[in-house]
């Protein structure tokens, strides 16, 4: 074998070529198609009449394609659901449940928003509650959801309803209400907002705040013209975030919501009781109506959650 052949193009002589970064792209592709496989089985469910549901061999493509499910579960007339024909024909109407998803999550998103930018912004600049606390705030999402469900229950439905009663004359519950879950978002979503938002606020120079102060700004003139509209891009994927965090909780809004208010992911789950049954063409179609929303906001904001998980590092 002469030395041409041991060869190769930009090597040495006799090296062997490098397979490592074509077995880690292979390994990640095999993941993500693993990982994609339940969205895939899910989509594709939602096209299916109720004989292919459950058939085996099971129809990796539908057969016959049919919008049935998503006019089940988008109708506005449920007055005939109890005398369908059969189960798999009975309307589910998710309206109320987009509703109430809608309102719930946008309000309490734009409440912690507000909140979270502003305490940000005193940690930020005003170092409160020392260089730890800001690494300290987020110990409220380190708690279990499971942990604080029942006590929360117990404060919503009696020690509220009691102490207004006791204290107003009148009888006020938060639980099953809007107000309740908004509060309840707030509170778990705002260690998010002051943690992401640290990062953006802490990359806006002081002095160009220090130089609006000398010009005779105040202090609340210059965070509304200064420093505002230089992180307004991270507010608003700050905002994209928690809204998907609350759009897609599910643990705490079935504890404390029935049946006045149910979120998207608990009328998800009604599909899988005794009383509907398993009725796998709707539940598909909830769960791709649910899912959609969370894959195009995630999308639109991955390339800022880096910086915004790394309290800015990246930069430095």
């Amino acid at each position: 074998m002469s030395d041409a052949t041991l060869k190769r193009p930009g090597g040495k002589p006799g090296a062997r070529r490098d397979y490592t970064p074509i077995v880690r792209h292979a390994v990640l592709i095999v993941w993500a198609l693993i990982i994609m496989f339940p969205i895939y089985w899910m989509l594709q469910t939602s096209f299916k009449d109720s004989g292919e549901w459950v058939s085996w061999p099971p129809h990796w493509i539908p057969h016959d394609p049919t919008l049935k499910n998503y006019e089940q579960i988008f109708t506005f007339d449920v007055q005939q659901a109890g005398v369908a024909r059969e189960a798999t024909e009975q309307p589910f109407s998710i309206w109320g449940s987009l509703l109430d998803s809608v309102l719930i999550c946008t309000i309490s998103s734009l409440i912690a928003l507000f909140m979270g930018t502003f305490l940000a912004y005193a940690i930020s600049r005003f170092n409160v509650g020392g260089s730890r606390f800001r690494h300290l705030v987020l110990l409220v999402r380190m708690i279990p959801p499971i942990v604080i469900a029942i006590p929360l229950l117990m404060y919503y439905a009696v020690l509220i309803p009691f102490a207004t009663e006791s204290v107003f004359g009148a009888r006020i519950s938060l639980f099953d209400t809007r107000v309740g879950m908004s509060l309840l978002y707030l509170t778990v979503t705002l260690p998010f907002v002051i943690w992401m938002m640290l990062s953006f606020i802490d990359e806006v120079p002081y002095t160009l705040e220090h130089a609006a102060r000398i010009m005779g700004a105040g202090r609340m003139y210059t965070l509304r013209k200064v420093v505002l509209p230089l992180v307004a891009s991270g507010m608003v994927v700050t905002f994209l975030f928690v809204f998907i965090l609350n759009w897609a909780e599910f643990l705490l809004a079935l504890t404390l919501t029935h049946p006045d208010v149910s979120t998207l992911p608990v009328l998800l789950n009604k599909f899988q009781s005794a009383s509907e049954g398993r009725l796998y063409g709707p539940q598909a179609a909830i769960g791709t109506v649910i899912t959609i929303p969370v894959v195009v906001l995630g999308m639109l904001i991955q390339k800022h959650l880096v910086k915004g998980f790394s309290f800015g590092m990246m930069r430095r």
